[in-house]
């Protein structure tokens, strides 16, 4: 990722590591697709075994002298068979 320091890598993805090898990324792991201001997306592989987590959005503010590491955001808990049963007594109820 050009026009960012190994450090500012470094410094984002502190806590984050590749899922699959657990190597490190570093500035040759993103490549930015597209820029508008400062809002970068980026494609995240890992240099060491090619894994590729596709795109990433950065907000990358430049004027800002901290960035703050990322972290893992975790999404909703996986549907249960029950969940599954509603929806299907729900779609029924439509027609």
């Amino acid at each position: 990722m050009k026009n960012y320091t190994e450090k500012e890598i470094k410094n984002l993805f502190k806590n984050l590591c590749c899922s699959k090898c657990r190597n490190d990324f570093n500035s040759e792991s993103i490549t930015v697709k597209e820029r508008e201001g400062d809002i970068l997306i980026c494609n995240l592989k890992c240099n060491v075994c090619g894994m590729d987590f596709g795109n990433v959005v950065f907000n990358f503010n430049r004027k800002s002298d901290k960035h703050y590491p990322m972290g893992i955001i975790d999404g909703p808990p996986p549907i249960t068979s029950d969940d599954v049963i509603n929806a299907h007594e729900f779609i029924k109820k439509m027609k």
